[in-house]
């Protein structure tokens, strides 16, 4: 989870910047984050270490308040649909995209309309496209309980847009990194 949640927030406008200036400062280059190697202990152990100082990921904190230190994480194919039903974390930005839903489908419609959502849907279409490329984008990050309702996504909130703006983009299928507990409603964004 930690290796793709950094290399999805490396090509973030919002994020890359600051992840770039750690990885310089640290003399590492963005491979280490691009194309992880899960087989070498001590680059697991910096990326972990780099993930509590970019997003205070150990001290459960900001985006991680209250995230339950134990989830089960696995590898899960989503129909087209179950992609678009994955709600938004329960932030502000993404609380007025979807005009207080969390559902992309929402948001998607409310650019399209331009209801005043600040994002415009060409901005989004590369992001789309770029499912069709290879390598493909990182895979979104989305949690849930043993319950499996809600999805709540923890990472790939732009990519979730793009695609419910762009449905024809998303392959029937689609693999996503799913963390499982039942202690994920005491996560502050769930």
């Amino acid at each position: 989870m930690i290796a793709v949640f950094l290399r999805g927030e490396l090509d973030s406008g919002r994020y890359g910047k600051k992840l770039r200036t750690l990885l310089a400062r640290d003399r590492r280059t963005e491979d280490l984050l691009r194309r992880p190697d899960l087989g070498d202990v001590e680059a697991n152990a910096y990326r972990r270490r780099l993930l509590e100082e970019h997003r205070a990921y150990e001290r459960r904190d900001g985006l991680f308040g209250g995230f339950p230190q134990q989830v089960e994480w696995f590898r899960a194919a989503l129909e087209r649909d179950e992609v678009l039903d994955i709600l938004y974390i329960d932030w502000d930005w993404w609380l007025e995209l979807s005009g207080g839903t969390r559902r992309p489908r929402d948001a998607a419609r409310r650019i399209l309309e331009d209801e005043g959502a600040d994002a415009t849907a060409a901005e989004h279409e590369p992001l789309a496209a770029a499912l069709q490329t290879t390598p493909p984008p990182p895979e979104l990050i989305a949690v849930t309980t043993t319950a499996r309702t809600p999805l709540v996504l923890v990472e790939g909130h732009a990519r979730l847009t793009a695609y419910a703006l762009f449905p024809d983009y998303l392959p029937a299928k689609l693999e996503i990194l799913l963390g499982v507990s039942d202690e994920m409603p005491r996560w502050c964004q769930f």
